[in-house]
């Protein structure tokens, strides 16, 4: 089973009522700056503080459809926090296996919904799910992926490309941050199905970015050295099946260093007052860019979540920018 049209309209209709249709917000000055609109979607005001929700509510309903009770995933912390919530919704039992690098204000709010959670011995999220796969195979336990799967691609990304299309016709243009490629190849699906001269930009750490690497290689690149960074969302490699959908729908691949994507979030609470996570600021940064190109038309940049940790919050925000 692949993304699909159907399987989007799904995702919508389940998610609906269970979820929050989360807002946009003008910005005007990025709208000053790039010379077009340009709107901010607030995924980071769901529920569980991260779209992911959106995508493990999905798929443990079509898991428990099919009689499944017990459930596993390996998270960097959003998708996991989001299993945790949605499996005590579902009444299901839910293993979440999580780097050692994970913010601990993600794994707290995991355990606090009755997730059995599990650190790993290692910081980088690639080898982690390595491990995880072993554990499920030696336990028994079904493997949900936080973004190789249909269910949380159709969720994930294309139940919020149905509402970003609801709530800004004109826009074209969509920023937004990608790791494994779960969010932008069910976004990117709809879309461009949708409206053929959407433009797909997709917004990566410069030291892991997986798809760039994918796309020159002309095949996956599943696996990526591990990095520090805080946005650990987005460390690692990038999912088989959605390269097979992002490689001819992304327009454009921008990268961002850590600094940059530092800065992104204080620019966000100086000029929006939101609070953002490392994951979703590489969207913001790159659209600050000075070597960003005009865009021609309305632009949606995706603001992913908001669950950090206060020290990690200060620390960013104790800085000054050149």
């Amino acid at each position: 089973m692949s993304v699909s049209i159907d399987l989007i309209l799904q995702a919508s209709s389940f998610l609906e009522g269970r979820i929050r249709r989360t807002p946009v917000e003008y910005s005007p000055t990025l709208s000053e700056r790039l010379g077009v609109d340009v709107w901010l979607k607030l995924e980071n005001l769901q529920i569980t503080g991260s779209f992911k929700l959106r995508g493990a509510l999905f798929a443990l309903h079509k898991l428990k459809q099919q009689g499944i009770e017990r459930v596993a995933t390996c998270s960097a912390g959003n998708h996991g926090r989001g299993m945790a919530y949605a499996a005590r919704e579902m009444g299901m039992d839910v293993t979440i296996f999580v780097p050692a690098s994970v913010d601990p204000v993600k794994t707290a709010a995991m355990k606090r919904n009755g997730a059995d959670v599990r650190l790993s011995a290692f910081a980088g999220y690639d080898e982690t799910e390595k491990w995880a796969l072993d554990e499920c195979n030696r336990l028994g336990l079904r493997f949900i992926s936080a973004f190789d799967d249909p269910f949380v691609m159709a969720a994930n990304g294309g139940s919020i490309a149905m509402e970003v299309e609801a709530q800004v016709p004109d826009a074209r243009i969509f920023l937004m941050p990608v790791g494994g490629g779960g969010h932008a190849a069910g976004f990117a699906y709809w879309m461009k199905e949708r409206r053929a001269d959407t433009r797909i930009v997709a917004c990566q750490h410069r030291d892991s970015a997986a798809l760039k690497a994918s796309m020159e290689a002309g095949r996956a690149i599943t696996e990526m050295p591990a990095i520090e960074t805080l946005a650990g969302g987005l460390e690692g490699g990038l999912g088989r099946n959605t390269f097979e959908i992002l490689r001819d729908l992304v327009d454009d691949v921008r990268l961002v260093d850590e600094q940059a994507l530092r800065h992104a979030m204080r620019w966000m609470v100086d000029e929006h007052q939101i609070i953002m996570e490392g994951s979703c600021a590489v969207a913001v940064a790159a659209a600050l860019d000075e070597a960003f190109p005009k865009p021609s038309a309305p632009v949606v940049l995706f603001i992913s979540g908001r669950n950090i940790a206060r020290s990690t919050l200060l620390d960013v925000l104790a800085e000054q920018d050149a």
